[in-house]
């Protein structure tokens, strides 16, 4: 297996992010400013609950583990669609690393789960959904629904948007949309939403079983850091690299039984297998018998080509727009791309533009060297460059 790939596989797992699919048709996402609300109160929300965490007792070292040696973690993969300034909760899973016991836990929440909302809030029966919670009321208030339906407190929590999610499936070399149509179809199950939740953990233990190394010494701290970057979340950097050398002792790719799957509430689902090789026959089998019977909007219906020329299309009519840009860069919007030049240069004019409408400069600094070391350690030296020009303008003469 290629080195990189080998990374970015164990990065995917830590951070989860292949549970946020959940919205395919890539124009619903791309509004002007549709979540920048949304980013601001995850930022916020995010940064008192660190906050908090520090001041606890069992937080007061770095362990990501407390006095019972388990993490919960509580992952979020967020749908905010056109026109909305929050985004619905629509992938849910707990994930329960056992320090003690050498073991994993996954329970999934279905995103159709009953939630009640506050009053005037929801207007059909149909509102009263636990992803409706975030997108209706606020990502705090739907963690709270989340939690009462696991029964259980999260100690940290992660939320990922879609871009971060095909930037990863691609740099994963995989195959990006049929992964992204098995990760998603739901419509020919008995049960669609709960096993479509189900789908993703066993997803996720695939890749918690096959790629985790023995020895992460040499772990790669520069790609760590870049993929951390595209996470939201209370977690720490050093605490995400405590939690990776925790599951690499466990030996899950010896030990498959140490990772258990779960619901709440409960559903008699079945384990389907993801196979990177022969997933797009698989999709297209589950496909065919109902795709007459599918929106034409649907994702399934679109060629990669065809949303990224809509994609493009997009970004160059609003490129002036600086609630745009601004809305484009948080939510790192290359990575939607499959041309690796077109994203590349796509990356660097929305940076550019970015920078230019903060005044802060330590802030571009930050940024600035950011991009310097994805770019190093991608090898993409002509943007390393480019990118080092702009930091120097920055220092002081």
């Amino acid at each position: 297996m290629k080195r990189k790939k080998l990374w970015f596989i164990i990065l995917l797992i830590i951070s989860l992010i292949v549970i946020s699919i959940t919205t395919f048709f890539v124009t619903r996402t791309l509004a002007k400013g549709a979540d920048t609300e949304l980013t601001n109160t995850i930022d916020d929300f995010l940064s008192q609950r660190q906050e908090y965490l520090l001041n606890e007792n069992k937080h007061t070292t770095s362990s990501p583990f407390g006095d019972d040696e388990i993490a919960r973690i509580l992952f979020i993969g967020l749908d905010s669609r056109a026109g909305q300034t929050h985004g619905h909760c629509d992938a849910i899973q707990l994930i329960e690393i056992d320090k003690g016991k050498n073991s994993v836990q996954i329970t999934a929440v279905p995103r159709g789960t009953y939630s009640p909302l506050p009053p005037g809030v929801g207007a059909t029966t149909t509102d009263y959904y636990v992803s409706n919670a975030c997108g209706l009321v606020s990502l705090e208030y739907g963690v709270k629904q989340m939690e009462y339906i696991l029964g259980k407190k999260a100690d940290y929590i992660m939320v990922v948007g879609f871009s971060e999610v095909m930037g990863i499936l691609k740099y994963l070399d995989l195959p990006t949309t049929p992964t992204l149509q098995w990760l998603r179809h739901r419509q020919g199950y008995a049960i669609g939403e709960p096993q479509r939740a189900h789908n993703h953990s066993t997803f996720l233990k695939k890749l918690l079983t096959t790629y985790i190394p023995d020895d992460v010494s040499a772990f790669n701290a520069p790609l760590h850091y870049i993929v951390y970057k595209l996470i939201q979340t209370d977690l720490s950097f050093e605490q995400t690299r405590q939690i990776i050398q925790t599951l690499s002792d466990m030996k899950l790719h010896e030990y498959p039984e140490r990772v258990t799957l779960s619901m709440r509430p409960a559903y008699a689902v079945q384990d389907i297998a993801y196979d990177e090789e022969h997933v797009a026959t698989d999709v297209q089998t589950m496909l065919t018998p109902i795709k007459h019977l599918l929106s034409p909007k649907d994702y399934s219906a679109t060629t990669p080509e065809g949303i990224q020329n809509q994609l493009l299309e997009i970004i160059n009519k609003q490129k002036n727009d600086p609630e745009f840009i601004t809305w484009a860069f948080q939510n790192n919007i290359w990575l939607q791309l499959q041309d690796e030049i077109v994203s590349q240069q796509t990356q660097y004019d929305i940076m550019t533009t970015y920078l230019s409408t903060l005044t802060d400069r330590a802030t571009r600094m930050q940024i600035l060297s950011d991009y310097i070391i994805e770019m190093d350690y991608r090898g993409l030296t002509q943007w390393s460059e480019k990118g080092k020009e702009l930091l120097k303008k920055e220092l002081p003469s």
